[in-house]
This record gives structure tokens, C-alpha cells and sequence, in this order.
């Protein structure tokens, strides 16, 4: 865990429990003769491998040990049946973006991580919405309906998430996956930017002991601007990339 700050998010690190619960299950380490050099955590979602970390320490960079990782992940990618693979980097970090681009993934859109107070919900208009929990009978049209990777409804529902859908004239337009802990909503997709809001205020009651939330939008760009102009805080901006394994 001592490389965790080396991904240089604002975010705090795990606690140990969660660590080992959560991402040591998929996670993979390169040693050297000082000990861990590098490690990489990573999902197997239906047919996408999702690399979710992947960091070298200061004193390894340049060795190799980055792409030895990723060729890993790739394989056990390849293995479980899956048959594209992606990863988010920050934009500013174009030593990773370049290694990335040599394993086969290129940039597909932006991502726009988020901090908004929840107080920013309490002068809000929200015009009524239908709003349901997502439970596993709904990930199929969920999936369908959004751009929401397929099997990350089935993994947030293991790990005990809140998932909230948005129905409108028959058709799923917003949905999100919310982690009441940190608290995160991680994706928050919303079709056009007004549903942010009916969907964010929905989730408050989820979240006790906290004054703000973290999401997470993910090429929709018009969303991310209306909240900023709400009052939220941008906190670094993401290039989301991908390949075929």
C-alpha cells in the first residue's frame, strides 16, 4: 500500500481491510531486490478488463516494470474471455498516456471527476422523476439503456453500493453506482445535465456524516460544466482509453 500515493489522486487510501477485501484479489505486484517495485489492480467485467491502478515506484521508472504489468493484466484479460481492455489517466500524465498507446489503447473521451457540496442540492429545481434501486433483474436493460460497462452493476451490488436508475418516457436516462463511504458516485451518467439533480438528491439520504460527494462524469462534458456552474469543485481531468485484447 505504500505506493498507493504514487497514482497522485486527491482521494484518501483504502483502509487495509477494504484493500484486502476489495482490489488484493486482483492485484498483481512486480518485486525487486528492495521489495515491491510496482503493482496493478484491475477488474474482469463480463467482456471488458477494467485496469484500475497501475503504478511503478520513482526509484524503478523506465525499467519496463509498467508494461511487464500491463502485459500480465492483458493475459488474464485474454484468459477469463474478455475481449477489450481500458483504463483512466490523468491528462497531464503524458509519460503513462505514451505507454499505454505501445499496448494498443487509444483516447476515446474525457472524464471529469467532481467534489460538490450537498448543500448546492437545497436551492436546486428538480423536476419529479421516476427513480428506482437497480437490482439484478434491471442490469440488462440498465446496461442497454447507458454506457455503463457491462458488470459493474453485478460487482457494486457484491461490495454493497447503492445503485439508483432514472426512468423517463420509458427509457432508462440516468443511472449511477454510489459508494456511501467515500461517498462517490462513480459512474454518474445522466442523459442531459437537469437530471444530475433529482438523481444526486436521491442518493442523500445515503450518505450520513458527510457535507460533500464525489462523482465521477464520464464523457459528458455538458453535465460536468452545468455542475461546475452549480458551485462544484473540478478535482483533475481523466482520459479514458481503450483497446482490443
Amino acid at each position: 500500500m505504500r505506493l498507493v500515493p504514487a497514482l497522485a489522486v486527491p482521494d484518501p487510501v483504502p483502509p487495509a481491510d477494504r484493500w484486502e477485501r476489495e482490489l488484493l484479489p486482483t492485484t498483481l505486484v512486480a518485486e525487486g531486490e528492495g521489495g515491491v517495485v510496482g503493482y496493478t489492480y484491475f477488474q474482469i467485467l463480463q467482456n471488458v478488463t477494467y485496469v484500475r491502478h497501475l503504478v511503478t515506484a520513482p526509484e524503478a521508472r523506465r525499467a519496463g516494470i509498467g508494461k511487464a504489468l500491463l502485459e500480465a493484466v492483458a493475459d488474464r484479460g485474454r484468459a477469463a474471455g474478455c475481449t477489450t481492455w481500458c483504463l483512466n489517466v490523468m491528462t497531464t500524465n503524458t509519460a503513462a498516456q505514451a505507454l499505454y498507446e505501445k499496448v494498443g489503447l487509444a483516447r476515446r473521451h474525457l472524464t471529469h471527476p467532481l467534489t460538490l457540496a450537498w448543500s448546492i442540492l437545497d436551492g436546486a429545481s428538480c423536476a419529479p422523476a421516476t427513480i428506482f434501486p437497480i437490482e439484478a433483474e434491471h442490469d440488462a436493460r440498465v446496461e442497454r439503456e447507458t454506457p455503463l460497462v457491462p458488470g459493474l452493476l453485478a460487482l457494486g451490488r457484491t461490495r454493497g453500493r447503492v445503485m439508483l436508475a432514472l426512468e423517463e418516457n420509458g427509457r432508462i436516462e440516468a443511472a449511477t453506482i454510489f459508494d456511501p463511504s467515500f461517498p462517490g458516485a462513480y459512474p454518474l451518467h445522466v442523459a442531459r445535465p437537469e437530471l444530475a439533480f433529482p438523481l444526486l438528491r436521491a442518493l442523500r439520504p445515503h450518505a450520513t456524516g458527510h457535507d460533500t460527494i464525489n462523482v465521477v462524469i464520464e464523457n459528458h462534458p455538458e453535465v460536468a460544466q452545468s455542475l461546475l456552474a452549480a458551485g462544484a469543485t473540478l478535482k483533475f481531468e481523466i482520459a479514458h482509453m481503450s483497446g482490443s485484447l
